[in-house]
């Protein structure tokens, strides 16, 4: 049985088709792995699903960055910005929340991490993309928006 599609729903999904794929976070993971076990990059674009230029960048991302370079770039839009150094708030990201820029890392989740225990240390295991100054620019951002915090935590306790 054919579904039927409205002008308007059929425009959004040529609209989607259109978009540039982007590989995905687990697509990126692979390919620097194969690269690790010493593939070729053409070979591995085949493997993994994306095209050679991609695995490309990522090669050369990855030798400046590390394992952060299996995070996406931070990009700016018109709903995104940055409040202060290393801190971004998104409206469809985690929330509105703010948090630690190119992560999905809030704010909130590691202050309320902090009370129940964990140290600065477990952190940093426990998030491989972080940096200690990721932390240091969250504690600072967490002291000058107290309330903020408080109700991310409240409105996630709930949850």
């Amino acid at each position: 049985m054919p579904i039927e599609l409205t002008p308007d729903q059929e425009g959004y999904l040529h609209s989607i088709l259109a978009r540039k794929p982007r590989p995905t976070r687990r697509q990126r993971a692979k390919a620097i792995l194969l690269l690790g076990h010493g593939h070729e990059p053409r070979s591995v674009a085949q493997i993994v699903g994306i095209p050679l230029s991609e695995v490309q960048e990522l090669e050369r991302v990855f030798t400046v960055r590390g394992v952060k370079a299996l995070d996406p770039p931070a990009r700016s839009s018109s709903n995104s910005g940055r409040t202060r150094a290393g801190i971004e708030k998104t409206v469809n990201v985690c929330g509105g929340s703010a948090r630690i820029a190119g992560t999905r890392i809030p704010v909130w989740q590691l202050v309320a991490a902090i009370r129940t225990g964990a140290s600065e240390a477990q952190l940093l295991l426990d998030y491989p993309s972080l940096q200690a100054e990721d932390l240091v620019n969250a504690w600072s951002y967490a002291r000058d928006h107290q309330d903020e915090i408080e109700v991310d935590i409240r409105e996630n306790e709930d949850a």
